[in-house]
């Protein structure tokens, strides 16, 4: 079987430090799902991965739509995960979910629904995981809507994504910026000092937790450039704010070039007048705090 012809198999899960697990951890993690894709006959890769940054929300969405098959890991319940995940469980299409052993189980779905693995990922243990995903992915992928999530809970009329007058990214980017309000909101309640309930204060304060690690500095790098030293976000936030910063007022005339030295740690180069101004570098750190990070 040529490459051409191969299934693809795309892939959901944290790519960066979260939940007390390194980004090498998540490195190590994604490698496994990899093989065991390939070892089921499919070509396998990060939803997320794409050569078009100026059309990457589109493109991720894209992906999760058209994928014949999705591996989606919930371990330590990354928001963005599930976000992407319940986008597949619509289509009712292919998908397997796998997690390590301390994550809890997010929905009362029951154990078999999910594939389990070592957190540790301890070398006996990970070679039954990878056996039991690689025979899974082989069994779900010829799998009717029927037997999807959705389609085990009772008989549900799915409308089509296509059928819609706008594109199913518009939509879901729509969305996104209500989920954003409903945020704004939580937080001017917390401002007047009005205590909202335990979990919402659990949240906003490991949002506060995540806010410490992130940092974008700048350094002088000539009369007309800068370079932004970008850490604790994703590649994909980086190219997304830099994005974002570009089609902004701040960012007319300028230049760019992003260089990701790892999965949390970017560089990017800022060309042109004013570009040393505190205004410029405080939209600028805006555009990348504010970019949607998938």
């Amino acid at each position: 079987m040529t490459e051409e012809k191969l299934k693809t198999c795309g892939i959901v899960m944290p790519i960066s430090e979260s939940d007390g697990r390194s980004a090498s951890h998540w490195s190590d993690v994604l490698k496994i799902l990899e093989d065991a894709a390939e070892q089921a006959g499919f070509k396998a890769r990060l939803v997320s991965d794409t050569l078009e940054s100026n059309l990457i929300h589109k493109e991720i969405l894209q992906n999760i739509y058209n994928d014949d098959i999705i591996i989606c890991d919930v371990s330590g319940r990354n928001p963005n995960v599930f976000f992407e995940l319940g986008i597949r469980m619509a289509t009712q299409l292919p998908t397997v979910i796998v997690k390590d052993d301390d994550t809890i189980y997010p929905f009362d779905t029951g154990p078999n629904r999910y594939i389990g693995y070592p957190k540790d990922l301890r070398h006996p243990l990970m070679e039954k995981f990878k056996s039991e995903l690689v025979d899974s992915l082989k069994k779900t992928i010829d799998h009717s809507k029927e037997q999807s999530f959705i389609g085990q809970l009772g008989p549900f009329q799915i409308p089509d994504v296509e059928s819609t007058t706008l594109p199913a990214s518009d939509i879901i980017i729509s969305r996104l910026d209500r989920m954003e309000t409903a945020l704004n909101q939580q937080r001017n309640v917390i401002a007047h000092g009005i205590i909202p309930n335990r979990n919402a204060l659990a949240n906003s304060l490991q949002q506060g937790l995540n806010a410490e690690r992130k940092r974008v500095h700048f350094v002088e790098a000539g009369l007309e450039e800068v370079i932004a030293e970008v850490s604790g976000f994703s590649n994909t936030e980086v190219d997304n704010g830099v994005d974002d910063f570009m089609q902004s007022a701040a960012g007319k005339g300028k230049s760019t070039t992003i260089d990701h030295l790892s999965r949390a740690i970017s560089r990017v180069s800022i060309e042109g007048k004013d570009v040393h101004s505190p205004k410029l570098q405080r939209d600028f750190r805006r555009a990348i705090e504010n970019a949607i990070p998938f």
